[in-house]
């Protein structure tokens, strides 16, 4: 929608100021528009880059000064200091030996994707031990008790996926700390729906293949692992969905207007809402997408371009 007039000094615009009233006929920008015009922009992280400052890290903050050890992938828009995509945040993050990152829940779903690390670094969901081991899909939905241990001689390290941005524009966000500090006893171990293998997930072969996983566990978030074999492609249109990425296997060049890059294993891409953008596998590939779809769904507004 066009603006046709502009707020003067006048005494008139002055008073409706001071009563904290906007003139719908001069608003300083529009409020609706043909279509979405998305202020965040396609970014991408390196999980090299990452990784060398988490290692820094452990002579600046020690383990007992910070709830988690996690460098979150903020999108590079002007004022923004937090979100990843509009309603999605991505942080890698690591335990080092002997640390224990202290039990907590939140409003906010959480999930992992293991990069690096061996049985003995684990998570502890609702009191069950889950071991942690690359390429895993380990999940946290909203609520649920959780904190890491590494017991092992070497760092893990996995990104963080969360729907903390919707839930701060809500402002339904809760959380609260284990009552009785730090990590929560381990009652369970072994099979768990909060653990799912990629590999098993999408089964044998290197065939083109997109399975989702967990469906319906975390009413915001839906999650897909895509297979492409080498010269494999993908093409997604315009949607109002907001999608990050991260490469679990292989190689995965993304391009989308002004955006090109192939990312290794551990790299991850966001991809904001309304831009077409295209995947591409230079050599056998695995990708993990994380994607706020479910939100739009429930509200009647996932829409794609024609």
């Amino acid at each position: 929608m066009l603006l046709t007039m502009k707020q003067d000094e006048s005494p008139y615009y002055t008073h409706l100021r001071e009563l904290n009233l906007s003139p719908g006929w001069a608003r300083p920008e529009p409020s609706m528009w043909p279509s979405p015009q998305p202020k965040f922009r396609p970014a991408v992280w390196r999980f090299a880059d990452a990784k060398k400052a988490l290692d820094a890290s452990h002579n600046m903050v020690p383990a007992d000064q910070t709830e988690r050890r996690n460098l979150i992938m903020v999108n590079p828009i002007e004022g923004n200091t937090y979100a990843t995509t509009r309603h999605l945040v991505a942080a890698y993050q690591c335990v080092m030996p002997g640390d224990r990152a202290r039990t907590h829940r939140h409003s906010a779903a959480a999930l992992r994707l293991v990069l690096q690390g061996k049985e003995g670094v684990y998570t502890i969901v609702n009191g069950t031990r889950i071991d942690m081991l690359p390429g895993e899909v380990l999940l946290t939905p909203a609520f649920c008790w959780h904190g890491h241990a590494n017991e092992t001689g070497e760092t893990g390290y996995w990104i963080d996926f969360l729907d903390i941005p919707f839930i701060q524009l809500t402002e339904a966000m809760f959380f609260e700390p284990y009552p009785q500090g730090g990590l929560e006893a381990i009652t369970s171990e072994g099979p768990t729906p909060m653990r799912i293998p990629s590999r098993e997930a999408l089964g044998g072969g290197t065939d083109a293949k997109t399975v989702e996983i967990a469906k319906g566990i975390m009413p915001t978030i839906a999650l897909n692992l895509i297979r492409q074999p080498k010269g494999g492609r993908i093409e997604t249109p315009k949607s109002t969905a907001n999608t990050i990425y991260a490469v679990v296997s292989g190689k995965a060049r993304v391009t989308a207007e002004g955006f090109d890059e192939t990312a290794g294993v551990g790299d991850v891409i966001a991809m904001p809402c309304w831009h077409a953008h295209t995947i591409e596998a230079p050599q056998d590939t695995v990708v993990f997408k994380v994607t706020d779809e479910p939100i739009f769904e429930k509200l009647g507004l996932a829409r794609t371009a024609n």
